[in-house]
């Protein structure tokens, strides 16, 4: 098995991977941003930075230590998004949910956006969502879900998420 084959081996478990010649190489990347890469023979991961490294070992390990970089700078450039059109700021606001690492900061991020004109039902689901990921959500969430059942608008999401929230809720 050649070591592109090991690579590509190794990416099967990432979704939205795409090969593409860059480097002089093959570059996989995650969404459009490159991940790790086979160039004269060597793998390259991203570091933080926005650099390069060259690697040996583990290619799982390493390839793991790539998207954590690489999702660390979507956090990063989500949290930008969030000001920006609602498409962007919608698609930010779903990344964010799986991949932010202060929940804290990811909830109450979400509460603020409860009252934002295009993305409140949204952030109303979202709320379920973390709810059903984390198992836990800070106090306050609850009583501002119960808050917006009676609103005509996005009271269905405010029901759905308190469900999610009950029944994922670690006890």
């Amino acid at each position: 098995m050649t070591l592109l084959d090991r690579v590509r081996a190794a990416m099967d478990n990432y979704r939205y991977v795409t090969e593409t010649s860059a480097l002089g190489g093959v570059v996989f990347e995650c969404d459009g941003d490159p991940l790790v890469g086979v160039v004269n023979d060597e793998v390259i991961i991203r570091v933080e930075g926005g650099g390069w490294a060259a690697v040996t070992g583990d290619l799982a390990e390493w390839i793991e230590r790539s998207s954590e970089v690489v999702i660390a700078e979507w956090v990063v450039r989500w949290h930008e998004e969030l000001g920006a059109d609602s498409i962007a700021a919608s698609r930010a606001m779903l990344g964010l949910v799986h991949h932010e690492p202060d929940r804290e900061q990811l909830q109450r991020l979400l509460l603020d956006h409860t009252c934002h004109p295009e993305l409140r039902q949204l952030a109303v689901t979202c709320l379920g969502h973390v709810g059903r990921l984390d198992g836990e959500v800070l106090p306050e969430v609850v009583p501002r879900l119960r808050e917006l059942l009676d609103d005509p608008d996005i009271g269905g999401a405010a029901e759905n998420a308190l469900g999610d929230i009950e029944h994922f809720s670690r006890r």
